[in-house]
């Protein structure tokens, strides 16, 4: 049963208070009722409510005086009431954290429209604001969603090195998180107040890394018209990513190198070296290692970047992780679609688990919310997954590609086999009739064996 919400009225017309907090009980609230402005100060310092209904002429001052501070502690949670209903109140009301404003006397309709409205506002900014954490903008050790033992180690590593001062490199395939992982360790360290700034070094041009990354003067080159901090000088006193790290020019390496082991940077055709403290976190597709056997990568850098260092392992050797980040991204889909999608069928599970998710964490969720975006109602089966996962061991394999046909008498015949051809339970995997199955199994030419 969903919980009554709570209304603090502040009204010191007696018979107006009465009738209005009687309409307001009728019709599913609690009402709390105080006469001034100091008992209703004493009750919302004591107490929670979900909206103020607030007189601005009250015997003890007036309301206006005591709106803007209440709205500290309730915001968009307070509709004023007035006798005068001018415009310029109205505008005062709202300036000062009022979400709507109504003339006395008060019309009970209208009156419930209002609050209906506030409270509509409410779950509205609290769903944005929960979608916004769950897709990452508010992201920590508690955004990973896991089960297995191997991530479980990752993460307990992670928050160990979150806590030092150090260069942390994080390393693993495309897709499995290692800029979620960089977020949390900056959200995790002493230096969380303080900005995360991420540079992608494989899309900055190699004739602007210089400018991008260590910032410019005045009239460096045509078009710098004024002096630009660069992204170190804007992380100061907070972290950077490198992410990519990898694909960083030979010419820009050696630069970086100095910024590691003396904190100074020199701006494009500036005089003097700039101090900044920053921590580096860097990220990489690559294996380091043999880029700098191969002579693409600076060695001196690569050992001064290697002190902490973290490995994110991809998906397919941490299946136990498939299924709970499937439940995770439908649930995310859903706050944009809510009640669309009830769950994902036993046998999608199954060919969602055995799938090798070549792009990892990412290829998973945008897998689901693609299907979430294609309207679908009830449970995800089979037919609803990228052909791709139906016949894994066929992916990427140059040649003949199998017809449409092929696929499905070869899915219907695994389906078949599982269920000992049981033909109801077939059709209900396969999310057909009876009737359809039989047709289907003739037009295949497919039989018991």
């Amino acid at each position: 049963m969903e919980q009554k919400k709570r209304i603090l009225l502040v009204e010191d017309d007696a018979p107006l208070r009465e009738s209005v907090g009687r309409f307001l009980g009728q019709n599913g609230f609690l009402v709390s009722e105080s006469v001034d402005l100091a008992d209703a100060s004493r009750r919302l310092q004591r107490e929670t409510f979900d909206l103020v209904l607030l007189d601005l002429t009250l015997p003890d001052g007036d309301g206006m005086d005591i709106l803007e501070r209440f709205a500290r502690h309730y915001p968009h949670r307070i509709v004023v009431l007035t006798g005068t209903g001018s415009i310029e109140a109205a505008v005062l009301a709202m300036k000062k954290g009022a979400h709507d404003f109504l003339q006395k006397p008060v019309n009970p309709d209208m009156l419930l429209i209002a609050l209906q409205r506030v409270l509509a506002y409410i779950q509205a900014r609290d769903e944005c604001r929960d979608l916004k954490r769950e897709i990452g903008g508010d992201a920590g050790f508690d955004k990973f969603v896991f089960r297995s033992a191997a991530m479980a180690e990752v993460i307990r590593t992670a928050r160990e090195y979150a806590a030092t001062p150090h260069t942390v490199l994080i390393s693993g395939e495309t897709g499995t998180g290692k800029e979620l992982m960089a977020q949390a360790i900056h959200a995790g360290s002493s230096r969380r107040q303080q900005p995360l700034v991420s540079v992608n070094c494989a899309s900055i041009p190699e004739n602007l890394a210089e400018s991008e990354l260590f910032g410019y003067k005045k009239g460096a080159f045509t078009g710098a018209y004024a002096d630009s901090p660069g992204k170190f000088l804007l992380a100061d006193h907070g972290t950077i990513l490198l992410d990519e790290i990898g694909e960083l020019p030979l010419s820009l390496q050696a630069k970086l190198l100095r910024v590691l082991e003396n904190g100074e940077l020199t701006p494009l055709k500036s005089k003097s070296p700039v101090q900044v403290d920053i921590r580096i976190l860097a990220a990489t597709n690559k294996d380091l290692e043999e880029e700098v056997q191969q002579k693409r990568f600076r060695a001196d850098l690569y050992y001064r970047i290697d002190q902490l260092k973290i490995q994110v392992p991809p998906l397919r050797e941490r299946r136990e992780d498939i299924l709970p980040l499937a439940d995770h991204f439908l649930g995310i889909a859903n706050l944009v679609n809510p009640g669309r999608i009830s769950g994902i069928s036993a046998e999608a599970q199954r060919l969602l688990a055995r799938y090798d998710w070549p792009g990892n964490v990412r290829d998973l969720r945008n897998t689901i919310f693609r299907i979430s975006a294609s309207g679908l109602s009830g449970q995800i089966g089979p037919e609803h997954l990228p052909l791709k996962l139906l016949h894994p061991n066929k992916a990427g394999v140059p040649g003949r590609q199998p017809s449409l046909a092929e696929i499905s008498s070869r899915h219907m015949q695994d389906v078949l086999s599982q269920t000992d051809y049981k033909y109801t339970q077939a059709a209900k995997i396969l999310g057909i009739s009876r009737t359809s199955l039989y047709r289907k199994m003739a037009e295949l030419r497919i039989r018991k064996k």
